[in-house]
């Protein structure tokens, strides 16, 4: 079910991804043709900033006739004062003003043709690289300017050359005056200068195939395109009517210096098999990204699919007492959570079943133990308080009041079913469990140092005893002395009970393993010895919390202290028995 909903949510995501890029493709057609717009602007841009430059490079040449000159005479002075003669100074000073006009063309590459036409008898003086552009037909125009025309531009395509080219040309005539004429208008003549339009074509250097640039003024026309074939060639498959809105996307720039005028033309159908091949390449794009959108989707879930299902399973095939092998963890994610908290929760509850399972073997084979120990306790009660009266009629008093001790202990353990006792009376009868060992070791001694105010403290009954067994079952040294002390303190709001002697002491690696099934949890030890300090240290814990428990310390020749550590705990019923006096 997971994997079909998480399925369902990647194809969604997958429609939404396609739905959104087809209306980024309905976008496109707009974003291009504004581009477009921007482009051709831009390009038409460059080319006029290059035409204006030229524009001034030409003007710029008129003043070096005025200045520019070897002798004392300025070119322009030369060619007034040429008088067309076959004497050495005329063809000396014709061939100068030549040289002058080479120099000026070689100066700038793009020159292909330098002319100047002399006002009073059209003497012309030429330098020609490649074309003369008096060999156009709208010459005669070049050199008839109106009084208040200085320069005229003449776009000379090459339908206006009239001639195999292939080479566009803007052929720039400018009127030369006189600086000494007494009329201001009065000229000397023009100066023609034909230019290669190769200039342009490199500042509009990122003209398209599919575009096309025309400069137009009422002199001529010239066009220029980004395709490699010839210009006239394109220009023949472009009629002027067919140079508009709507075969083109037109752009138009008026010139501010003269009356040229620059357009540019984008072809639609060129621009439209652009945004269809864009289009395309988005589908097959966006239709990628679906089906691998969905592959990863499958691949995924599957995976997904699986755990969860293994997850599922071994919830389902979980049964309380049996063993269940964990869930392996190869990943790391948000599954691997999910994972490891199942492991974790199925180790949780094994260990507390196994607690569980040895508590309640335990607890029978106490349950067990008691019913023996309770066979016809009264016969047994009755038989030691015979046995008492007849030590009293012996006059043996010792031997009474050994047997009083031990009759009681007996009946307290019978009789008391409860856990947890006061802990005054935990230490009353380990007070008579005391006597009776004196009894059997008359050298034996020991102190109870316990503060009347700790009398009702809580204690779990038959926990000091234990500890008070072992000392006379193994720290009982020949030759020497038993001492055993029992003090009742408090530190940090817990009570400490400690229980020395000065016997054997433990061997350091008894003790530390001792200490290390002390600090397992409970029920963990495998410890076969030490059953009755480990059945305390258990019992503590279990009652009071695993914040207690009890301690060893030893040395050997030296002895060893056990410290018990309960919680200031109250009993609310009071102990009616008559109070030891400890001594």
């Amino acid at each position: 079910m997971f994997a079909k909903v998480f399925i369902a949510v990647i194809v969604i995501q997958s429609s939404l991804i396609l739905i959104g890029g087809q209306l980024n493709i309905i976008r496109v057609d707009q974003f291009i043709k504004e581009r477009e717009y921007g482009y051709a602007q831009a390009e038409i841009l460059d080319v006029q900033d290059a035409y204006n430059h030229k524009l001034k490079q030409i003007r710029s040449n008129v003043f070096s006739l005025f200045f520019e000159s070897n002798q004392s005479e300025s070119i322009l002075e030369k060619i007034k004062n040429y008088k067309g003669t076959t004497q050495v100074d005329d063809l000396r000073h014709k061939a100068e003003i030549e040289q002058f006009l080479q120099s000026m063309a070689y100066t700038d590459e793009s020159i292909d043709s330098i002319l100047f036409i002399r006002n009073k008898d059209e003497e012309r003086f030429a330098f020609v690289r490649y074309f003369d552009p008096s060999l156009l037909p709208e010459f005669d125009s070049m050199i008839s300017l109106d009084t208040n025309e200085y320069v005229k531009v003449y776009p000379a395509g090459n339908s206006n050359k009239n001639m195999n080219s292939n080479k566009n040309d803007l052929v720039f005539a400018l009127k030369v005056k006189d600086p000494n004429a007494l009329v201001e208008s009065q000229s000397v003549g023009y100066l023609i200068i034909s230019v290669d339009t190769d200039f342009l074509q490199k500042a509009g250097s990122h003209l398209r195939t599919d575009s096309l640039i025309e400069l137009k003024n009422a002199n001529g026309t010239i066009r220029m395109s980004g395709s490699t074939i010839p210009t006239d060639a394109y220009r023949a498959n472009i009629d002027d009517d067919k140079l508009d809105s709507t075969n083109y996307f037109v752009t138009k720039v008026q010139n501010s210096a003269d009356d040229m005028v620059f357009k540019m033309f984008i072809s639609k159908k060129k621009l439209s098999e652009n945004i269809l091949a864009m289009k395309k390449n988005q589908w097959i794009t966006l239709s990628a990204i679906m089906f691998l959108n969905v592959f990863v989707a499958f691949y995924i879930s599957r995976g997904l699919s699986k755990r969860v299902q293994t997850l599922s399973r071994n919830m389902r095939k979980y049964t309380p007492g049996e063993f269940v092998y964990p869930i392996p963890i190869h990943k790391n994610d948000e599954f691997t959570i999910l994972e490891d908290t199942y492991n974790q929760l199925i180790s949780k509850l094994s260990e507390f079943i196994q607690q569980e399972y040895v508590l309640e073997i335990k607890s029978k084979e106490a349950e067990l133990q008691l019913l023996h120990s309770q066979v016809n306790p009264h016969f047994l009660s009755n038989m030691l308080e015979i046995l008492r009266m007849q030590a009293i009629k012996e006059n043996n008093v010792n031997l009474s009041e050994t047997i009083y001790q031990l009759s009681e202990i007996f009946r307290w353990n019978i009789r008391n079913k409860e856990t947890v006792v006061t802990l005054y009376e935990e230490l009353y009868y380990v007070e008579y469990y005391l006597k009776l060992q004196q009894f059997r070791y008359p050298k034996a001694r020991f102190n109870i140092e316990f503060p009347d105010h700790y009398q009702n403290e809580r204690m779990a009954k038959f926990s000091i005893q234990p500890i008070v067994e072992n000392i006379f079952k193994h720290a009982m040294n020949k030759g020497k002395n038993i001492d055993i002390r029992i003090i009742v303190t408090e530190v940090q709001d817990k009570l400490q009970v400690k229980v020395t002697d000065n016997g054997k002491g433990i061997m350091p690696e008894d003790l530390k393993r001792l200490r290390a099934n002390l600090q397992m949890t409970l029920f963990e030890s495998k410890e076969s010895t030490s059953v009755g300090i480990m059945n305390v240290h258990s019992r503590l814990r279990l009652i009071f919390g695993i914040n207690y428990g009890l301690d060893i310390e030893s040395k050997i020749g030296e002895g060893t202290e056990v410290t018990l550590y309960i919680p200031k705990l109250e009993v609310t019923h009071e102990f009616n028995y008559e109070k030891s006096h400890y001594c």
